[in-house]
């Protein structure tokens, strides 16, 4: 330890307390030795310590490090001194003579299980300066010897005897604090343990928490003030490295955590929890190493590569920082939101593996929207669409969610597609009084009928829900009774088929109770289509729940009916409400 190896006492040969005519004439005879290259006999030097080589230049330097009154109380700390007379020559001879364990044994029986006195603080002192002096002469430093050298000399710093060792130390003139002198002695041996590398700072901290001494609080604290500095540094250096490379953000806050770790714990341990720094500094670790977890997610998320463990690990990194209620709050959120994230992995692998042919089913189903309702369109839409719906049941399975609700929309939109030509058959059947042309659209319309009929069979083989089911199912019985009806009818020119004017085959009888849509089941010529349904959903569920919404309705079914009269052969006028629908539709769902 150079404190005490390069002491400048040491290098003079002198005890603490020598007077000034005792250094002068100890340096002539020192440098007298060295002319003659003669090791020096009979000084203070204490060879048993560690090797000691001196030169005129070393002698001289070492002298002018104790003409300053601090200087001399600096260097002074970590050296011997002569407090009692009987006890202390007794000891300094033993260690002059490469005795350690006798000088041990004289001060140790002083010392041992007693209070500090007159005649044992010298003892307390030169004891201490041995041991901290042995804790550092084997490779690695020795921590029992370390501490208890730390031990015998703060209680002597502590005492009212340090004033006797300052007075033999100094003049007359110079003061000094119990306090300021315990901090020059822990910061001269920290800046030497850091010199050496042989100790961590946090294990000074943990010896010096068992002792007692008025500079502890003070000087605990300011060894927290480098870490925070150094810790505050790099949050900064993380975050701008962060902004640069996101796909390296997971590194960059593992980095971060691992870095300072163990400073946050140092610190947290002078400090305590509640400390606003360690509290403040502790957030800043979190909220950094939380924002290289979001990074990594976001800039993953939509990849192959799956972000959810890595990003995971980090948002628990950062939530065993976290002190702030903010900061704390933040980091469950975020963990929240990823694990729900995670959990839905598997509905979002299965998904992924249907998501071309869903894409391709729903362009199919938009680019059918706007054409002609007929039955030609609904068996070449239903075709269109079946390669579509196998793949994704393969891929979901016959009961999942998704397949059923796009099956459903398929088959919802190929029946209404049928029901529209029908519809436009019959009608143009029961307003037409020539013979001929009722004699042709009556051919027509049972041809359609059994086309029809083919086509809504191929529906019923399909996965529905079942709520459709049961209107499918309505809906088959009106067209088998037409189709009945149709077959037990000549082409005679007065024929009269019985109605099949909906998917529902009562719906005149809906809209005139005042429960249904008019001008939406006249755009889509389907009392029960999807998008009907949708609509009447609104209605009772938001419409008829408020005052304004009651009146709305109230006067939609007083004027729909008269709008429907004049409206329902207006076919662009009807594509313009359809269109228009839709639109509304989007915005409710």
């Amino acid at each position: 330890m150079d404190l005490i190896l390069k002491n400048p006492y040491r290098i003079v040969g002198i005890l603490v307390g020598s007077t000034a005519r005792e250094q002068e004439r100890q340096i002539k005879r020192l440098k007298k030795f060295i002319a003659a290259d003669q090791p020096p006999d009979d000084d203070f030097s204490f060879p048993v310590l560690g090797k000691l080589n001196r030169t005129d230049s070393t002698v001289d330097d070492a002298t002018s490090k104790l003409n300053l009154n601090i200087d001399k109380v600096n260097a002074a700390l970590f050296w011997f001194f002569d407090g009692n007379t009987i006890t202390d020559e007794p000891a300094f001879n033993e260690v002059r003579q490469e005795s350690i364990k006798e000088a041990t044994s004289i001060w140790g029986k002083l010392v041992t299980g007693k209070e500090i006195s007159s005649k044992n603080a010298s003892a307390f002192f030169n004891w201490g300066t041995l041991f901290l002096n042995s804790a550092f002469t084997s490779p690695t430093l020795m921590e029992r010897h370390l501490e208890k050298g730390l031990n015998l000399k703060l209680r002597f710093l502590e005492s009212s005897y340090v004033n006797t060792f300052i007075k033999k130390a100094t003049d007359e003139t110079f003061s000094i604090s119990k306090i300021s002198l315990q901090l020059s002695f822990l910061n001269l041996l920290l800046s030497q343990l850091e010199k050496s590398s042989i100790i961590a700072t946090n294990k000074l901290i943990e010896i010096l928490f068992k002792i007692d001494f008025s500079a502890k609080d003070e000087f605990l604290k300011s060894l927290t003030l480098k870490p925070i500095a150094e810790i505050e540094a790099k949050v900064e250096r993380a975050k701008s490295k962060r902004k640069l490379s996101k796909s390296k953000a997971a590194d960059i806050g593992d980095e971060l955590y691992y870095s300072v770790n163990s400073a946050l714990l140092q610190i947290k341990s002078i400090l305590g929890d509640n400390n606003l720094k360690f509290s403040s500094v502790s957030d800043k670790v979190s909220s950094e190493i939380l924002q290289c977890g979001i990074d990594y997610f976001k800039h993953f998320r939509d990849t192959n590569t799956d972000p959810g463990g890595t990003s995971m690990a980090l948002f628990q990194k950062a939530n065993q920082l976290a002190i702030g209620g903010v900061a704390k709050q933040r980091c469950e959120e975020n963990t929240q939101n990823l694990q729900e994230w995670i959990d839905e992995k598997p509905e979002r692998e299965k998904q992924s593996k249907i998501i071309a042919d869903f894409e391709a089913l729903t362009k199919l189903i938009d680019s059918y929207e706007n054409k002609p309702e007929t039955v030609a369109n609904a068996k070449a839409f239903l075709t269109s669409s079946k390669p579509y719906l196998l793949k994704i049941k393969n891929e979901l399975g016959r009961n999942d969610e998704v397949y059923l609700g796009v099956s459903t929309r398929v088959a919802s939109d190929t029946q209404s597609m049928l029901v529209g030509e029908i519809n436009k058959l019959q009608s143009s059947f029961s307003n037409t009084f020539n013979n001929d042309v009722k004699r042709t659209i009556f051919i027509s319309l049972k041809s359609k009928v059994e086309e029809a009929w083919g086509i809504l069979t191929s529906i019923g083989a399909m996965d529905l829900r079942s709520d459709f089911r049961t209107r499918y199912n309505t809906n088959k019985t009106s067209l088998s009774s037409l189709r009945s009806d149709l077959a037990g009818i000549n082409t005679n020119p007065n024929p009269t088929p019985s109605g099949y004017s909906s998917p529902s085959s009562s719906t005149n009888t809906s809209q005139s109770s005042g429960s249904g849509c008019y001008i939406a089941t006249m755009a889509y010529g389907d009392y029960d289509h999807p998008q009907v349904l949708e609509l009447r959903k609104f209605r009772d569920e938001v419409l008829d729940r408020s005052v304004a919404g009651r009146i709305f309705i109230k006067y939609y079914y007083i004027l729909s009916p008269r709008l429907v009269t004049i409206l329902q052969d207006q076919k662009r006028i009807n594509a313009m409400i359809k269109k228009t629908l839709n639109q509304l539709i989007k915005l409710i769902n």
